[in-house]
Formats: structure tokens, C-alpha cells, sequence
């Protein structure tokens, strides 16, 4: 009876300990590793690590981002355009295509916070569920860029409205004011959508549309 149970527990543990292969799920649905778009972009995924708003590591070991196909033309399109205008300009990825098990653990760590305003609720998932949303913000020769306030802050200076009136009170800087602009732009000049409340989010459409065109990463 003691050597069954010792045997069950160790089955158990090693159950538990088995890493998602979120990278292989992610390819069997078609999506696509921007790593792939091409020089110019770096994926450094805040919810891989403990600097976001949970202070925890949600993504395990995975490490890479994805977009679904049309998306991802759009954010090669976006990059080209920003390369134009200086070729030391670059994209940070900080996250893109989230499974509905990370989406799940993001909704539990918010409750009773500010954050629950800015987390989609997991009943029926946000656009970055369905791999239409990312968080991005702009490099030059492979540094951040100022862009007013660092990812996941929760707070009226990561708002795109009232830009203005926020250097005009010194809460960001006219260079960050600057930055965001052009990121917006070459992204929405390329099919991207914005958020008001973050800087950093873009989508290529709405959660209402996506569910329509592309499955729910339901892992």
C-alpha cells in the first residue's frame, strides 16, 4: 500500500513538472514566430519574467512570441516603414499570442487590484487570445526608447489621450510624447488598432472580430 502510493505521488510530480510546449501549440494553430520577420525586432516577454504587474512568471520557459499570419504581415509591413525612416529604429516585443491558461492565471492575480480593468476576463478571451493583440514599444540600436512610463503601469501617464497636457505638466517627456507617436504611426499605418489606456497595446482587430476569423488558443 505504502510503495502504490509512493508510486502514485512520484506519476503525479512529474506530471506537474512537465514544461507546456506552448511554442508547439502555438505552430500547430499557424502562427507565426516574429523572431522570424526579420532583423529589427527583439522579443523580450514580460510575463516570462517577474517584471509585470503579477511579479510572477507566468509563461514558464517559453520565451517566444507569435501573431497570427495576417498580423504578423502587418507588423513586417510596420517594420519596414519604421527602418525607413532610420535603420536603427527597432520593435521590443514584450508579449503577443497568450494562451487561455495564462489568461486565466492573469485574471486571478488581478482581482481586488486596479489591474482588473486592464486584464480581458477569461470567459470568453481578449485579442491577445486569439493572437491578433501585442505589447510593443520602440528600440534604437537596440536600446528602449523613453516612451513616458516603463510596460504595465496602470496609471493615467501610460494613456495616449491627454498626451499633450502631460508633458505640459512634466509627467512624461515631449521625447516620449514623441515616441509614442511614432509608433503609432507606423502601426496604424499598417492595420494596427490602438488601446487608449496603453502605450504599448496594439491590435490588428478587435476581440468581436477575431472571434469570428481566427480559433481561440484554448491551452
Amino acid at each position: 500500500m505504502v510503495k502504490r502510493f509512493i508510486f502514485v505521488m512520484l506519476c503525479c510530480l512529474a506530471l506537474n513538472s512537465q514544461a507546456v510546449d506552448y511554442d508547439a501549440m502555438m505552430r500547430k494553430q499557424g502562427l507565426v514566430d516574429l523572431a522570424s520577420l526579420g532583423q529589427g525586432i527583439t522579443v523580450e516577454l514580460k510575463y516570462a519574467m517577474t517584471d509585470n504587474f503579477t511579479r510572477k512568471n507566468m509563461y514558464g520557459n517559453f520565451r517566444h512570441a507569435y501573431l497570427v499570419k495576417p498580423a504578423a504581415q502587418a507588423l513586417q509591413a510596420a517594420l519596414r516603414e519604421l527602418r525607413a525612416i532610420d535603420p536603427d529604429y527597432g520593435f521590443v516585443i514584450y508579449d503577443a499570442a497568450r494562451p487561455m491558461s495564462v489568461q486565466r492565471k492573469m485574471w486571478k492575480a488581478v482581482q481586488g487590484t486596479v489591474g482588473v480593468n486592464y486584464v480581458a476576463p477569461p470567459r470568453h478571451g481578449g485579442p491577445h487570445n486569439y493572437g491578433v493583440a501585442l505589447d510593443i514599444s520602440l528600440t534604437y540600436k537596440g536600446r528602449p526608447v523613453d516612451m513616458g512610463t516603463p510596460f504595465d503601469t496602470f496609471t493615467a501617464e501610460a494613456h495616449i489621450t491627454g498626451e499633450k497636457q502631460l508633458v505640459k505638466r512634466g509627467r512624461i517627456t515631449l521625447q516620449a510624447m514623441n515616441n509614442r507617436r511614432l509608433l503609432r504611426k507606423v502601426l496604424t499605418d499598417n492595420g494596427f488598432l490602438t488601446y487608449s489606456r496603453e502605450w504599448w497595446h496594439f491590435e490588428y482587430c478587435r476581440a468581436s472580430k477575431a472571434r469570428r476569423r481566427f480559433p481561440l488558443l484554448n491551452f
